[in-house]
């Protein structure tokens, strides 16, 4: 029976001692995708992220090869506007043979995913629950906020879900849009020129041939 409280003991200090170990763990993800962004990097920032991250963009390129303007219109703007740009950027030779890996690759190298953002997002106040955790966006001054990054442990390594991020995204965009007092078709048509140097024309609408 004395042998109960011994084991409770080593219990209370090994859980919290992995809990610690599990939460850098997941740091040190973010801070690989982190640094991989700031480095324009696309290959490496792909292969910190999620298979859902992955799968949400071959879905992106999908909508891009076969979306009509009704069925762009139904998408959030932040989501036509990344549908857009690989549209825009891409042949339909090209957008069919990519993975979802590799079209992340190429939005990092082009610099879609913004240097700037990346610089100044801090995470902290870890959470691991099995192979799911998440992360608090901290504000400038260190306060915690209510957005929320996700990561997964897939093939023995966290991986960050930018499915998750996306959805923080989403907000800002809308904050953008309403800020800069054009619609969202003006808006997304500067975007396009910025991001790819080249004005979108109304052949932008329609699926490429």
């Amino acid at each position: 029976m004395r042998r109960l409280p011994v084991l409770l003991l080593v219990v209370s200090l090994v859980v919290p001692s992995l809990a610690r170990a599990d939460a850098a763990a997941v740091d040190q993800s973010f801070q690989a995708y982190r640094t991989a962004i700031m480095a324009s990097d696309g290959a490496k920032a792909a292969a910190v992220v999620t298979q859902g991250s992955h799968d949400l963009y071959r879905q992106y390129a999908d909508q891009a090869l076969t979306l009509d303007r009704s069925g762009l219109n139904a998408l959030h703007v932040m989501d036509r506007t990344n549908v857009l740009l690989l549209r825009h950027s891409l042949d339909r030779p090209r957008m069919e043979t990519m993975s979802g890996e590799e079209i992340i690759a190429f939005a990092v190298d082009q610099g879609w995913i913004g240097k700037e953002g990346a610089e100044r997002l801090q995470l902290g106040d870890y959470a691991v629950a099995g192979d799911a955790a998440t992360g608090t966006v901290l504000a400038a001054d260190g306060r915690r906020t209510s957005f929320q990054l996700q990561f997964l442990k897939e093939a023995e390594r966290w991986r960050l879900d930018l499915v998750s991020m996306l959805n923080i995204t989403r907000t800002a965009i809308e904050y953008s849009v309403k800020q800069s007092g054009m619609t969202e078709d003006e808006f997304l048509f500067l975007v396009l020129e910025i991001s790819t140097g080249r004005k979108a024309g109304p052949e932008i609408w329609n699926p490429p041939s």
